[in-house]
């Protein structure tokens, strides 16, 4: 197994229902904004605890395609602004003497 996918192996997601990550899927009775917010809440709470969390967040930031759901203990919006807050950083690190 290459290197890189080896710390999904030790995920505390391992083993888990989707659905905690990334909601009901077509067809699938939807859930109201309340339970969403349920379920998003016990994803992070998963990832916070996760031994790979660095590794699951600077893997799905990386990843160029639209991503939902929770992970690395963010959901799709903290992702987008983490990334952009990353990329404003690297910015003025390269415009530095």
């Amino acid at each position: 197994m290459p290197a890189r996918k080896g710390w999904r192996n030790r995920a505390a997601c391992q083993g888990q229902d989707l659905v905690l990550f990334f909601g009901p899927g077509e067809g699938e009775p939807r859930e109201t904004p309340k339970q969403k917010e349920a379920r998003i809440e016990r994803a992070k709470q998963l990832c916070r605890v996760c031994p790979v969390q660095v590794e699951c967040l600077d893997f799905h930031l990386q990843a160029s395609a639209a991503q939902y759901g929770v992970a690395g203990g963010l959901d799709e919006d903290e992702r987008r602004t983490y990334r952009r807050r990353l990329q404003r950083k690297a910015a003025r690190e390269r415009r530095t003497p």
